[in-house]
């Protein structure tokens, strides 16, 4: 009867401690923004499966700036992540004289003007990585654009190589911003 309870005992506590295991882990897609078109002023992503965020505060936190030149248009995106003081990560999506921007799906290639381009750098490494190219583009998918009031959502990925030819994956990128003009 001892034996038994003792193995009962055992098994509850085996049980219980797994159990909390998994409840420690936290899946990364949690902890980013949800996926809203209202302005709500979010981005997020994970880089290497490791979650960027905006900072809270700072100049280069979150922009976004879409203008009308000529017919052309210049659109951008940007954040940077980490804490204040810190080593920053930037990301910055966009383009340079293309085409009105609609509720469509973009390939992220080279960054000459024309072309939606992806970059993401990491001030803490010193090979810095270079922008999306023709050869491995990326996907910038534009959710919703309000032109009334001036908000633009969407969803985008991207892999970049560093100057080692180092894969760096942007994956499961969002964005819900206000942009400027």
């Amino acid at each position: 009867m001892k034996i038994t309870h003792i193995l009962l005992a055992t098994f509850i506590l085996f049980i219980t401690s797994c159990k909390k295991d998994d409840d420690e882990t936290q899946n990364p897609l949690d902890a980013l923004p949800p996926a809203t078109q209202i302005g709500a002023q979010t981005f997020g992503c994970l880089v290497n499966g490791e979650i960027f965020l905006p900072k809270k505060f700072g100049q280069n936190s979150l922009n976004a700036f879409y203008q009308n030149m000529n017919g052309l248009y210049t659109l951008s995106i940007s954040s940077e992540s980490g804490e204040i003081n810190t080593e920053s990560q930037f990301i910055v999506i966009g383009g340079i004289s293309v085409p009105a921007v609609e509720e469509q799906t973009y390939n992220l290639t080279s960054d000459k003007i024309g072309n939606f381009t992806g970059l993401f750098t990491d001030n803490g490494l010193n090979d810095s990585a270079q922008p999306t190219s023709d050869l491995k583009p990326g996907k910038l998918i534009i959710t919703n654009h309000d032109t009334e009031n001036f908000i633009i959502s969407g969803n985008f990925e991207f892999t970049i190589l560093d100057k080692n030819n180092k894969e760096i994956k942007v994956t499961n990128g969002r964005f819900d911003v206000k942009y400027t003009n």
